[in-house]
């Protein structure tokens, strides 16, 4: 009888480039792309600097956007990743963190 056992790597390609950390919500936001009219978009996590959306638009990484959050105003925001009707939004500029903090405190997933 052998043990089996399996060597992790860790791969820096694949580290977390995240400069603040993700907080799961779910929402329906506001959204769209610069030049285009105004759609909707799920939120699925926010942090002070960026936000995962799924959308039913193609988007590009570097493709600027508008992310508009339940009684906040519209924050500008670039594609940082894409995947499928996936995407990773990073702001131009961050929340103030006690401006999320109270923001994530009334719409935290359940």
């Amino acid at each position: 009888m052998g043990i089996r056992a399996q060597l992790l790597v860790k791969n820096p390609d694949f580290d977390e480039r995240r400069v603040a950390p993700r907080e799961p919500v779910e929402m329906r936001a506001g959204f769209r792309k610069t030049g285009y009219d105004a759609a909707k978009a799920d939120v699925t996590d926010l942090s002070q600097t960026g936000c995962k959306v799924d959308t039913a638009m193609s988007l590009g990484e570097g493709t600027e956007v508008w992310v508009r959050l339940p009684g906040l105003q519209p924050k500008q925001a670039k594609i940082a990743w894409s995947r499928g009707f996936e995407a990773g939004c990073e702001f131009a500029e961050p929340f103030h963190p006690a401006v999320l903090d109270d923001f994530l405190r009334r719409h935290r997933a359940a």
